[in-house]
């Protein structure tokens, strides 16, 4: 609540009391809650859990999502949330990506797992015909 100091006709200060809500502290909590939304959503959009290595890049802002290939400690390999051989790896990305070859595929591989058997599931992606393959990394604080 606020105070309003104005002349009359007379020259004598009046006092009004002003009622009206102020909501700005308000937006500016909704604004905050939003931001944190925004940042934490992208974080949640793979449900296999991997002990990801660390690193320094910062995460990005996308518009499309990216198609997430996943590999566990055990060596088994996931597009999304779907259990997939090597063997079966090209023809799954080409049909949940319907053939786009511009999609942006996320490799997401345990920190304990063979450098050789990242590199050939790279290798089986690239030779899709994907040009974007990006290594994801947990980001080091």
């Amino acid at each position: 609540m606020g105070i309003n100091l104005s002349t009359d006709k007379k020259g004598n200060k009046k006092r009004r009391v002003i009622s009206d809500i102020n909501i700005t502290p308000f937006v500016d909590i909704l604004l905050v809650l939003l931001i944190i939304f925004m940042v934490a959503a992208p974080m949640m959009t793979s449900s296999i859990d991997v002990n990801l290595p660390q690193g320094a890049a910062a995460p990005t802002n996308e518009k499309v999502q990216p198609i997430s290939v996943s590999v566990k400690e055990d060596g088994t390999i996931y597009v999304q949330e779907d259990v997939v051989k090597l063997s079966n790896l090209q023809s799954k990305l080409l049909e949940i990506t319907a053939s786009n070859l511009n999609t942006k595929i996320q490799v997401r591989a345990d920190k304990k797992i063979d450098y050789g058997r990242v590199m050939e599931i790279i290798k089986t992606v690239n030779s899709s015909g994907f040009g974007q393959v990006v290594l994801v990394t947990e980001l080091v604080q």
